[in-house]
Protein backbone atom coordinates (compact mmCIF):
# COMPACT_ATOMS: atom_id res chain seq x y z
CA UNK A 1 0.00 0.00 0.00
CA UNK A 2 2.88 2.71 0.70
CA UNK A 3 4.35 2.23 -2.71
CA UNK A 4 1.14 2.43 -4.28
CA UNK A 5 0.55 5.94 -2.38
CA UNK A 6 3.98 6.75 -2.99
CA UNK A 7 3.59 5.92 -6.74
CA UNK A 8 0.27 8.27 -6.37
CA UNK A 9 1.90 11.00 -5.36
CA UNK A 10 5.43 11.25 -8.02
CA UNK A 11 2.25 10.86 -10.51
CA UNK A 12 0.76 14.19 -9.13
CA UNK A 13 3.94 15.89 -8.61
CA UNK A 14 5.29 15.53 -11.92
CA UNK A 15 1.88 16.54 -13.08
CA UNK A 16 2.09 19.53 -11.23
CA UNK A 17 5.54 20.09 -12.89
CA UNK A 18 4.49 20.12 -16.38
CA UNK A 19 1.46 22.53 -15.48
CA UNK A 20 3.81 24.96 -13.87
CA UNK A 21 5.91 24.78 -17.02
CA UNK A 22 3.19 25.74 -19.22
CA UNK A 23 3.13 28.99 -21.18
CA UNK A 24 0.88 31.13 -19.78
CA UNK A 25 -0.83 32.44 -23.20
CA UNK A 26 -1.48 28.46 -23.60
CA UNK A 27 -4.18 28.95 -21.57
CA UNK A 28 -4.90 32.32 -22.45
CA UNK A 29 -5.80 31.17 -25.73
CA UNK A 30 -8.54 29.40 -24.77
CA UNK A 31 -10.57 32.81 -23.38
CA UNK A 32 -13.37 33.86 -25.25
CA UNK A 33 -12.91 36.95 -27.84
CA UNK A 34 -15.23 39.29 -27.78
CA UNK A 35 -16.31 40.73 -31.50
CA UNK A 36 -18.46 44.22 -32.00
CA UNK A 37 -20.47 43.15 -35.26
CA UNK A 38 -21.98 46.70 -36.66
CA UNK A 39 -23.66 46.03 -39.78
CA UNK A 40 -25.75 49.17 -41.71
CA UNK A 41 -28.59 47.08 -42.00
CA UNK A 42 -30.63 43.80 -41.28
CA UNK A 43 -30.99 42.49 -45.14
CA UNK A 44 -30.23 39.82 -46.32
CA UNK A 45 -26.72 40.04 -47.92
CA UNK A 46 -26.22 41.89 -44.46
CA UNK A 47 -26.99 38.87 -42.48
CA UNK A 48 -25.44 36.45 -44.61
CA UNK A 49 -22.33 38.23 -44.11
CA UNK A 50 -22.64 37.92 -40.01
CA UNK A 51 -23.62 34.57 -39.62
CA UNK A 52 -20.79 33.49 -42.23
CA UNK A 53 -17.90 35.46 -40.31
CA UNK A 54 -19.44 34.16 -36.71
CA UNK A 55 -19.32 30.91 -37.77
CA UNK A 56 -16.19 30.49 -39.49
CA UNK A 57 -14.40 32.62 -36.90
CA UNK A 58 -15.91 30.37 -34.08
CA UNK A 59 -14.56 27.08 -35.58
CA UNK A 60 -11.20 29.20 -35.35
CA UNK A 61 -11.30 30.12 -31.89
CA UNK A 62 -13.65 30.63 -28.90
CA UNK A 63 -15.30 34.24 -29.31
CA UNK A 64 -18.49 35.69 -28.11
CA UNK A 65 -19.92 38.40 -30.26
CA UNK A 66 -22.60 41.96 -29.92
CA UNK A 67 -24.42 42.91 -32.81
CA UNK A 68 -25.50 46.32 -33.87
CA UNK A 69 -27.50 47.21 -36.31
CA UNK A 70 -27.40 50.93 -37.55
CA UNK A 71 -30.73 51.34 -39.26
CA UNK A 72 -32.31 50.70 -35.33
CA UNK A 73 -30.17 53.15 -34.29
CA UNK A 74 -31.68 56.88 -33.62
CA UNK A 75 -28.16 58.70 -33.08
CA UNK A 76 -25.81 55.81 -35.24
CA UNK A 77 -22.48 57.64 -34.33
CA UNK A 78 -23.32 57.65 -30.81
CA UNK A 79 -24.31 54.15 -31.03
CA UNK A 80 -21.22 53.04 -32.39
CA UNK A 81 -19.15 55.19 -29.67
CA UNK A 82 -21.46 53.68 -26.84
CA UNK A 83 -21.46 50.32 -28.39
CA UNK A 84 -17.59 50.25 -28.12
CA UNK A 85 -16.90 51.75 -24.79
CA UNK A 86 -19.42 48.93 -23.07
CA UNK A 87 -18.11 46.33 -24.21
CA UNK A 88 -14.54 46.99 -24.96
CA UNK A 89 -14.29 44.75 -27.70
CA UNK A 90 -10.78 43.15 -29.10
CA UNK A 91 -11.97 43.83 -32.58
CA UNK A 92 -14.73 44.89 -34.35
CA UNK A 93 -16.11 43.45 -38.00
CA UNK A 94 -18.43 45.91 -39.68
CA UNK A 95 -20.33 45.37 -42.80
CA UNK A 96 -21.07 48.14 -44.94
CA UNK A 97 -19.25 51.49 -46.15
CA UNK A 98 -21.48 53.63 -43.24
CA UNK A 99 -20.23 51.22 -40.29
CA UNK A 100 -16.59 50.73 -41.59
CA UNK A 101 -16.55 54.45 -41.40
CA UNK A 102 -18.03 55.21 -37.87
CA UNK A 103 -16.10 52.76 -36.30
CA UNK A 104 -12.55 54.24 -37.88
CA UNK A 105 -14.18 57.62 -36.52
CA UNK A 106 -14.85 55.73 -33.05
CA UNK A 107 -11.49 53.97 -32.33
CA UNK A 108 -7.79 54.21 -33.68
CA UNK A 109 -6.60 51.53 -31.53
CA UNK A 110 -9.20 48.45 -32.28
CA UNK A 111 -8.74 46.64 -35.21
CA UNK A 112 -11.53 46.60 -38.03
CA UNK A 113 -12.22 43.79 -40.59
CA UNK A 114 -15.13 44.86 -42.86
CA UNK A 115 -16.85 44.03 -46.18
CA UNK A 116 -19.80 45.33 -48.38
CA UNK A 117 -17.22 47.39 -49.40
CA UNK A 118 -17.01 48.90 -52.74
CA UNK A 119 -15.10 51.75 -52.48
CA UNK A 120 -11.21 50.00 -52.02
CA UNK A 121 -9.69 53.27 -50.96
CA UNK A 122 -11.30 53.41 -47.49
CA UNK A 123 -8.85 50.48 -46.57
CA UNK A 124 -6.14 53.24 -46.56
CA UNK A 125 -8.52 55.49 -44.22
CA UNK A 126 -6.56 54.45 -40.97
CA UNK A 127 -4.05 52.06 -39.78
CA UNK A 128 -6.35 49.82 -38.03
CA UNK A 129 -8.44 48.69 -41.19
CA UNK A 130 -8.76 45.56 -43.33
CA UNK A 131 -11.25 43.35 -44.57
CA UNK A 132 -12.66 42.29 -47.94
CA UNK A 133 -13.85 44.76 -51.20
CA UNK A 134 -16.58 44.14 -53.42
CA UNK A 135 -14.26 44.73 -56.02
CA UNK A 136 -12.80 42.93 -58.52
CA UNK A 137 -9.33 43.40 -60.03
CA UNK A 138 -9.50 45.30 -63.51
CA UNK A 139 -7.98 42.20 -65.11
CA UNK A 140 -10.73 39.71 -63.99
CA UNK A 141 -13.63 42.51 -64.93
CA UNK A 142 -12.15 42.54 -68.48
CA UNK A 143 -11.45 38.92 -68.56
CA UNK A 144 -15.13 38.42 -67.62
CA UNK A 145 -16.72 41.33 -70.69
CA UNK A 146 -15.07 38.83 -73.26
CA UNK A 147 -16.39 36.19 -71.99
CA UNK A 148 -20.10 37.71 -72.56
CA UNK A 149 -18.97 39.86 -75.41
CA UNK A 150 -16.73 37.89 -77.32
CA UNK A 151 -16.89 39.99 -81.08
CA UNK A 152 -17.26 43.58 -79.36
CA UNK A 153 -14.23 46.20 -79.05
CA UNK A 154 -15.05 49.40 -77.86
CA UNK A 155 -15.92 49.83 -74.54
CA UNK A 156 -17.38 53.20 -73.01
CA UNK A 157 -16.46 54.09 -69.16
CA UNK A 158 -18.02 57.45 -67.45
CA UNK A 159 -15.69 58.79 -64.97
CA UNK A 160 -15.02 61.34 -62.12
CA UNK A 161 -11.35 62.10 -63.05
CA UNK A 162 -10.87 63.42 -59.56
CA UNK A 163 -11.72 60.08 -58.15
CA UNK A 164 -11.14 57.75 -60.66
CA UNK A 165 -7.94 59.43 -62.93
CA UNK A 166 -5.55 56.49 -61.89
CA UNK A 167 -7.88 53.67 -62.78
CA UNK A 168 -8.62 54.78 -65.87
CA UNK A 169 -4.69 54.38 -66.67
CA UNK A 170 -4.52 50.84 -65.41
CA UNK A 171 -7.52 50.21 -67.11
CA UNK A 172 -6.61 51.32 -70.39
CA UNK A 173 -3.55 49.42 -69.97
CA UNK A 174 -5.79 46.48 -69.28
CA UNK A 175 -8.23 46.92 -71.97
CA UNK A 176 -5.05 46.90 -74.38
CA UNK A 177 -4.17 43.20 -73.55
CA UNK A 178 -6.94 41.52 -74.03
CA UNK A 179 -7.33 43.15 -77.33
CA UNK A 180 -10.56 46.20 -76.15
CA UNK A 181 -10.84 50.24 -77.19
CA UNK A 182 -11.94 52.20 -74.42
CA UNK A 183 -13.73 55.16 -74.36
CA UNK A 184 -12.95 57.22 -71.52
CA UNK A 185 -15.59 60.02 -71.05
CA UNK A 186 -14.93 62.15 -68.03
CA UNK A 187 -17.89 63.90 -66.05
CA UNK A 188 -16.57 65.71 -63.19
CA UNK A 189 -19.74 67.07 -62.06
CA UNK A 190 -23.46 65.66 -62.27
CA UNK A 191 -24.07 68.71 -64.69
CA UNK A 192 -21.76 66.88 -67.27
CA UNK A 193 -23.95 63.85 -67.25
CA UNK A 194 -26.56 64.25 -69.59
CA UNK A 195 -24.19 64.94 -71.72
CA UNK A 196 -21.48 62.50 -71.44
CA UNK A 197 -24.34 59.54 -71.96
CA UNK A 198 -25.23 61.16 -75.20
CA UNK A 199 -21.91 59.94 -76.40
CA UNK A 200 -23.45 56.15 -76.30
CA UNK A 201 -25.05 56.87 -79.30
CA UNK A 202 -21.86 56.70 -81.29
CA UNK A 203 -19.21 54.43 -82.00
CA UNK A 204 -19.66 52.83 -78.70
CA UNK A 205 -20.70 48.92 -78.31
CA UNK A 206 -20.63 48.71 -74.30
CA UNK A 207 -20.73 50.73 -70.81
CA UNK A 208 -18.74 49.64 -68.44
CA UNK A 209 -19.47 50.48 -64.94
CA UNK A 210 -17.31 51.08 -61.78
CA UNK A 211 -17.73 52.82 -58.30
CA UNK A 212 -18.02 56.31 -58.91
CA UNK A 213 -19.40 58.80 -56.49
CA UNK A 214 -20.46 61.32 -59.61
CA UNK A 215 -21.37 59.19 -62.13
CA UNK A 216 -22.43 55.80 -60.91
CA UNK A 217 -24.61 56.66 -57.72
CA UNK A 218 -28.01 56.38 -56.70
CA UNK A 219 -29.00 59.70 -57.52
CA UNK A 220 -27.71 58.56 -60.92
CA UNK A 221 -28.59 55.54 -61.85
CA UNK A 222 -32.26 56.32 -63.45
CA UNK A 223 -30.32 58.17 -65.54
CA UNK A 224 -27.54 55.84 -66.71
CA UNK A 225 -30.04 53.16 -66.92
CA UNK A 226 -32.30 54.68 -69.20
CA UNK A 227 -29.47 56.26 -71.53
CA UNK A 228 -28.13 52.49 -72.02
CA UNK A 229 -31.53 51.10 -72.87
CA UNK A 230 -32.97 53.58 -75.29
CA UNK A 231 -29.11 53.24 -77.09
CA UNK A 232 -28.95 49.85 -76.60
CA UNK A 233 -25.56 49.75 -75.37
CA UNK A 234 -25.47 47.28 -72.92
CA UNK A 235 -24.76 48.52 -69.40
CA UNK A 236 -22.04 46.02 -67.12
CA UNK A 237 -23.42 47.19 -63.84
CA UNK A 238 -21.79 47.59 -60.30
CA UNK A 239 -24.11 44.90 -58.46
CA UNK A 240 -27.21 42.84 -58.59
CA UNK A 241 -29.66 45.79 -57.91
CA UNK A 242 -27.74 47.24 -60.99
CA UNK A 243 -28.79 44.26 -62.82
CA UNK A 244 -32.30 43.87 -61.52
CA UNK A 245 -32.83 47.37 -62.33
CA UNK A 246 -31.55 47.16 -66.26
CA UNK A 247 -27.88 45.93 -66.75
CA UNK A 248 -27.33 43.35 -68.75
CA UNK A 249 -24.62 41.54 -65.91
CA UNK A 250 -22.62 42.67 -62.90
CA UNK A 251 -20.07 40.28 -61.39
CA UNK A 252 -21.05 39.84 -57.89
CA UNK A 253 -20.76 37.84 -54.83
CA UNK A 254 -21.48 34.73 -52.16
CA UNK A 255 -22.33 37.13 -49.47
CA UNK A 256 -21.87 34.14 -46.91
CA UNK A 257 -18.48 33.78 -47.90
CA UNK A 258 -17.33 37.45 -47.83
CA UNK A 259 -18.18 36.80 -43.69
CA UNK A 260 -15.98 33.86 -43.48
CA UNK A 261 -13.39 35.22 -45.96
CA UNK A 262 -13.39 38.52 -43.58
CA UNK A 263 -13.37 35.39 -40.25
CA UNK A 264 -9.51 34.38 -41.64
CA UNK A 265 -8.59 37.38 -41.42
CA UNK A 266 -10.43 38.09 -38.24
CA UNK A 267 -8.72 34.91 -36.90
CA UNK A 268 -5.31 35.71 -37.98
CA UNK A 269 -5.22 39.62 -35.95
CA UNK A 270 -6.97 37.72 -33.43
CA UNK A 271 -3.85 35.26 -32.45
CA UNK A 272 -1.30 38.02 -32.85
CA UNK A 273 -0.76 38.92 -36.38
CA UNK A 274 -0.33 43.01 -36.97
CA UNK A 275 -3.15 44.35 -38.68
CA UNK A 276 -0.76 45.98 -41.04
CA UNK A 277 0.28 42.49 -42.31
CA UNK A 278 -3.10 41.12 -43.51
CA UNK A 279 -3.86 43.24 -46.25
CA UNK A 280 -7.18 43.86 -47.67
CA UNK A 281 -8.50 41.40 -50.49
CA UNK A 282 -10.52 41.15 -53.26
CA UNK A 283 -13.39 38.46 -52.74
CA UNK A 284 -12.36 34.81 -53.50
CA UNK A 285 -16.15 33.17 -55.03
CA UNK A 286 -17.03 35.00 -58.23
CA UNK A 287 -20.41 35.02 -59.25
CA UNK A 288 -22.23 36.86 -61.57
CA UNK A 289 -26.22 37.74 -62.34
CA UNK A 290 -27.99 38.82 -65.87
CA UNK A 291 -31.12 40.45 -66.72
CA UNK A 292 -32.24 38.68 -69.93
CA UNK A 293 -35.53 41.26 -70.65
CA UNK A 294 -32.20 43.61 -71.65
CA UNK A 295 -30.60 40.11 -73.41
CA UNK A 296 -33.18 40.00 -75.52
CA UNK A 297 -34.13 43.93 -76.12
CA UNK A 298 -30.42 44.74 -77.23
CA UNK A 299 -30.24 41.29 -79.09
CA UNK A 300 -27.19 39.94 -76.86
CA UNK A 301 -26.91 35.71 -77.44
CA UNK A 302 -25.47 34.55 -73.97
CA UNK A 303 -24.14 31.36 -73.96
CA UNK A 304 -25.93 28.19 -72.04
CA UNK A 305 -22.69 27.90 -69.94
CA UNK A 306 -22.66 31.46 -68.48
CA UNK A 307 -27.01 31.20 -68.16
CA UNK A 308 -26.08 27.68 -65.93
CA UNK A 309 -23.50 29.12 -63.83
CA UNK A 310 -25.13 32.89 -63.28
CA UNK A 311 -25.93 33.09 -59.38
CA UNK A 312 -29.51 34.81 -60.70
CA UNK A 313 -31.40 35.18 -63.87
CA UNK A 314 -33.74 38.41 -64.20
CA UNK A 315 -36.42 37.47 -66.60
Amino acid sequence: MRRKFLAHEIMLLAAFLVLSIVPDNLFAAEKAVHVLVIANTAEEPYKQAIEGFEEQLSLQLQARFTELILSLAINKSASVLAAIKDNNPDLIYTVGAESAELAMQSTLNIPIVSTLILNKNLFSGAKNITGVTLTYPLAIQLQWLKKFFPGQRKVAILYNPAENDKMIEDLRISAEQVGLDLVSIPVSTPKQLPYALEQLASNVEILLAIPDEIVMSPKTAKEVLLASFRNRVPLIGISDNWVKSGALYALSWDYEDLGKQSAFQAGKILKGSSIQNVVPEYPRKLTYTINMKIAEHMNVEISETLLKNAKMIFN
